[in-house]
């Protein structure tokens, strides 16, 4: 049975290996350790979260419960920082120790280790390149009507500190095809425009963006392509050097259960001399990292997390669990047309799918029923809102989602509707 952690628990199962030396390279799950079966596999997946019990977390695009045993390496992690600093920095944040945990993060999301660094999340990264480019006034910037506000927010900075302009373009809905999606930014396109912000999933709908085809464009008219990679890593395929992007943004706190306060920027090593530096940091002379990775010394346990969580993911096998996102979200829509007036408002293109689908229930208060589901029947989904692009509720499927769960949400739907 999945349980939450109590203080006693956690000391309990870090026992008197809290305050031996980091074993970062340390295997923590073992083929053995794995079932084979289907069912078995999701249960056991699921145990491994530390998420309240009978709590139907649908909401993984918004957080996702953290994998116990990242948070284990965190708790060693942080008792040998306070214990002993200098030699923590030495043996977690030098350039051996680190530049390790960056080429594992690297071969996750398909680059080379000097093409990443470690940042606070998603919204750094994409803060960095945005102040990072020169750009001027009147200088333009492609986005979607539905991009994440987090993800916007840095550029409507530079528009009011610089005078570059937003360039909005309608993406998403219901009846989205590849081929309106990418007629919509090559008709957005000018002699003005020096960068694109496109998700490698909408946060909102769902989409599953063709990205690859929105950078080959973007190169080929000379702009600067920006991946939000937020809902990436452990629930889409992540390949940065196949999408063509220039940048990519992510966190680690959604898909992959790492902790929050971590995420990734990737900056194609050609690419980097046209973003400006965060910070010089001296331990790494060249490369992403010296470039844009200064508050990975906050961070440092966090780091250590990351590496639990990727290696939980290979141990599942990511093509695994995508297989499963998609089955659970084919059965949520498969239940949700069941449901009286609901409205599925994401995609169904078979190539735009994700395991993110918005409802909506026309008429009715999209927050007010989220907050209904979480305080009467114990199912937390997400309220997304971007006027005028969209107004729903959102459902997030992690690969441990239980499909009594999805049956809970969607009799609580029919009994809103």
């Amino acid at each position: 049975m999945n349980e939450t952690v109590t203080r006693r628990a956690l000391l309990g199962a870090l026992g008197a290996g809290a305050l031996l030396p980091s074993v970062g390279g340390a295997q923590n799950f073992f083929a053995g350790d794995v079932p084979a079966g289907s069912q078995e596999l999701w249960t056991w997946v699921r145990a491994q979260l530390v998420l309240e019990p009978g709590l139907a977390w649908l909401d993984t695009a918004g957080s996702a419960p953290t994998l116990r045993a990242v948070m284990v390496r965190e708790y060693r992690s942080r008792e040998r920082q306070s214990l002993d600093f200098r030699n923590y920095e030495d043996a977690v944040l030098a350039p051996g120790p680190l530049g390790q945990h960056l080429q594992r993060m690297a071969a996750a999301l398909g680059a080379q280790a000097d093409e990443v660094a470690f940042t606070t999340g998603s919204l750094e990264g994409i803060g960095i390149v945005a102040r990072g480019l020169d750009l001027a006034r009147d200088d333009e910037v492609i986005c979607s009507q539905q991009e994440r506000t987090a993800a916007v927010g840095p550029w409507r900075v530079e528009a009011a500190r610089r005078g570059i302009k937003l360039v909005d373009v309608k993406t998403g809905g219901a009846d989205a095809t590849p081929e309106a999606i990418l007629g919509a930014y090559a008709g957005a396109l000018t002699p003005r425009t020096r960068a694109l912000l496109v998700s490698h999933v909408q946060s909102t709908d769902g989409t599953a963006m063709p990205v690859r085809e929105i950078c080959t464009l973007a190169r080929a008219n000379g702009v600067f392509s920006l991946v939000d990679g937020a809902q990436g890593p452990g629930h889409v395929p992540v390949d940065v050097a196949a999408l063509g992007c220039d940048a990519y943004a992510t966190a680690f706190h959604r898909w992959l259960n790492a902790s929050r306060g971590v995420g990734a920027l990737y900056v194609r090593r050609d690419a980097q001399p046209k973003v400006w530096p965060f910070a010089q940091e001296a331990a790494f002379p060249t490369g992403a990292q010296a470039r844009y990775g200064a508050a990975a010394r906050l961070v440092g346990p966090a780091i250590e997390g990351v590496a639990i969580a990727l290696e939980f993911q290979r141990a599942v096998n990511p093509a695994r669990s995508g297989a499963r996102i998609r089955e659970l979200a084919a059965y949520l829509r498969m239940r949700l047309a069941t449901v009286p007036g609901l409205q599925v408002v994401s995609p169904s293109h078979a190539s735009l799918v994700s395991g993110i689908v918005a409802v909506q229930l026309p008429g009715r208060d999209h927050a007010a029923i989220a907050a209904a589901l979480a305080a009467q029947d114990r199912i937390v989904v997400g309220h997304v809102s971007q006027p005028p692009a969209i107004d729903a509720i959102r459902m997030s499927l992690h690969p441990g989602t239980d499909i009594g769960h999805l049956d809970r949400c969607v009799d609580a739907l029919r009994r809103q509707a």
